[in-house]
């Protein structure tokens, strides 16, 4: 019997961000899209509450961790997590 180990759309959002925002230069809008099948604007709200703390900065096309959001990575992080 083969398990399912597929992600569940709610999380899909935070598994991104967990691996993406370690990247120093960040990521591209277009590969977000790319690989939730979600529109960027379904984080928005994530987005600014992390750029008003100053923890990423953003583009049209880009989105990356500030110093500070790499100082304080964890925190950047759980702010994707998925609601309880």
């Amino acid at each position: 019997m083969v398990e399912d180990r597929s992600i569940d759309a709610k999380s899909l959002p935070f598994e991104f961000m967990l691996n993406a925002l370690r990247l120093v230069d960040g990521f591209d809008v277009e590969l977000y899209q790319a690989r939730t099948g979600l529109p960027v604007r379904a984080i928005e709200a994530r987005l600014a509450e992390a750029e008003t703390r100053g923890l990423v900065e953003r583009s049209a096309t880009h989105i990356g961790p500030t110093e500070r959001g790499r100082l304080f990575l964890n925190a950047l992080i759980e702010l994707f997590l998925p609601d309880a």
